[in-house]
C-alpha cells in the first residue's frame, strides 16, 4: 500500500529545499511579439484605412500564445479577434480580460448563450435553435446578442446555404434582441493555382448579400477573404479580413507575398543531447527505415511526435545545427529525435538546434516543414506541443520573459 503522507510530505519538502528548481524545458519556441506587431501592421497599411482586420487567434494563435498574440495583435492596430470555440473566447475575455470585439466562428451551445449575451462575445449564427436561444437571453439580460450571419458558399462545413440566407436572416428580425452586424462565408481553395472555385464562391456570397440586403436587414461588416484570398483576390475585401498567416509572419503560398514586408513571429529551437558515431550499415530508428551510407556521426534530440514534431517528415526534414542543414535520419519518435551531424564541423552536446528559424546564413521556414511532412503550414505551428515551452520576446519594449532553456 503507499503510504500517502510520505509521498505528500516529499513533494512538500522538495518545494522547500532552497535552490531547487525547476527543469529546464527540452525544446523551446520563441515568440517574438514585436514581429506580430510589425505584420499585423504591414497587413493594415496593405488593406488600407477603410478595412477592418480581425485577427485569427484560435488554436492558442496557430501555436504562438493566444493571450500574449492577441494583446499584441490589438496594439498594433487589429480591429478585433476571431476564434473557434467559446473555451478560446472565455481564455480572452474572463481569464485575460481583452475587451475587443470576440467573434466565435462556430455556432456555439444553446445552454450558453446567456453566458455569450452577458460577456458580449459575437457568435457566428447558422443555427434557429440557437438563435432562438440568444434571442431569450438577450431579453432576460437586458442586451442585445451579438452575430454574424455566416454563408456557406462552397465550403460545405457550417453556414446557411446562400439561397436560404434571405429566410434565416428574416428569421432573425422577428427575434427580439437579436443584433445583425455582419456577414461572412469561408474560402475552400483561395491557396489554389486555379481561382475558379474561389470566384465562384465569391459570386454565391454576392447573390446570398443582396438577397439578405433586399429583406431590410442591415448587413454590417462584410468579410469573406482570408490571409491567400487578401492578397490574390482585392475584389473580395470587402470591408474586412480575417488574417492568421499573415500575422504570424507565415507566408502563404502567393507570389503577390512581396506586396507585404513580414517577419516570422515563431522560432523552434532544441538542444544536442547525445553524440555517437556509428559505421556504415547501421540501422537507426523503429522499423529500421534509415541505414547509415558511411561512418556517421548521429546527433539524438530530445523532442519527437509528442512535441508535435511531424513524423513524416523522418528521413527528409532538415534542422539547423552550427549554421549546418543536418538531416532527420530513421522515424521521428515519441520523445526522440536522430540527425546526422557528420557535416556539423565541431558539433558538440549542448549546441542549440535549430528545428524552425534562422541560424546563420541558413533558415527553415514553416512552409519548408510543411512541404516535407506533406501537410498545409497551419498544421505544423498549431501541432506543437504543451512540452515546448513558450518563450516571449518583445524588442520593442525591451521585455524578455527568461523562461527559456539558455545558458
Amino acid at each position: 500500500m503507499t503510504d500517502h503522507s510520505m509521498t505528500d510530505h516529499s513533494k512538500v519538502e522538495a518545494r522547500e529545499q532552497p535552490g531547487l528548481r525547476r527543469p529546464s524545458s527540452h525544446s523551446w519556441a520563441e515568440i517574438d511579439l514585436a514581429a506580430v506587431r510589425h505584420s499585423v501592421r504591414a497587413v493594415k497599411q496593405f488593406l488600407g484605412p477603410r478595412r477592418h482586420l480581425w485577427a485569427v487567434v484560435k488554436a492558442n494563435a496557430y501555436g504562438h500564445g493566444a493571450v500574449p498574440t492577441a494583446t499584441a495583435a490589438l496594439e498594433a492596430g487589429a480591429d478585433g479577434l476571431a476564434v473557434s470555440c467559446l473555451n478560446e473566447a472565455a481564455e480572452l475575455r474572463m481569464d485575460a480580460g481583452v475587451r475587443a470585439p470576440l467573434l466565435v466562428l462556430a455556432p456555439g451551445e444553446p445552454r450558453a448563450a446567456a453566458w455569450m449575451v452577458r460577456l458580449d462575445i459575437i457568435l457566428t449564427a447558422t443555427d434557429r435553435a440557437m438563435v432562438e436561444e440568444l434571442s431569450r437571453a438577450a431579453d432576460r439580460l437586458k442586451k442585445s446578442a451579438r452575430v454574424h450571419l455566416k454563408v456557406d458558399t462552397g465550403m460545405g462545413r457550417l453556414g446557411v446555404r446562400p439561397e436560404n440566407a434571405a429566410d434565416f436572416a428574416r428569421f432573425m428580425a422577428d427575434h427580439p434582441g437579436i443584433r445583425l452586424e455582419g456577414i461572412f462565408s469561408h474560402l475552400a481553395a483561395a491557396e489554389s493555382d486555379d481561382p475558379a472555385y474561389t470566384r465562384l464562391q465569391h459570386e454565391r456570397f454576392m447573390k446570398a448579400m443582396e438577397e439578405v440586403a433586399a429583406t431590410g436587414a442591415p448587413l454590417g461588416m462584410r468579410h469573406l477573404a482570408n490571409s491567400a484570398a487578401a492578397l490574390r483576390f482585392p475584389e473580395m475585401l470587402f470591408d474586412g479580413v480575417r488574417t492568421g498567416l499573415l500575422m504570424y509572419g507565415i507566408e502563404p503560398d502567393s507570389p503577390e507575398l512581396a506586396a507585404l514586408d513580414l517577419r516570422p513571429a515563431m522560432s523552434w529551437r532544441t538542444r544536442l543531447s547525445f553524440l555517437h558515431r556509428l559505421p556504415a550499415g547501421c540501422p537507426i530508428s523503429y522499423g529500421c527505415t534509415y541505414v547509415t551510407e558511411r561512418e556517421s556521426l548521429v546527433g539524438v534530440l530530445p523532442l519527437g511526435y509528442a512535441d508535435g514534431y511531424p513524423r513524416r517528415a523522418s528521413n527528409c526534414a532538415h534542422v539547423l545545427l552550427r549554421g549546418q542543414p543536418c538531416r532527420v535520419i530513421g522515424a521521428v519518435c515519441m520523445d526522440h529525435m536522430m540527425i546526422d551531424a557528420t557535416d556539423a564541423e565541431g558539433a558538440q552536446v549542448g549546441d542549440e538546434v535549430i528545428l524552425l528559424g534562422r541560424q546563420g546564413k541558413s533558415a527553415i521556414t514553416a512552409n519548408r516543414l510543411a512541404e516535407w511532412a506533406g501537410t498545409v503550414v497551419h498544421e505544423v505551428t498549431t501541432a506543437i506541443g504543451r512540452r515546448v515551452k513558450r518563450v516571449y520576446v518583445d524588442e520593442e519594449q525591451s521585455l524578455d520573459s527568461g523562461l527559456g532553456p539558455r545558458g
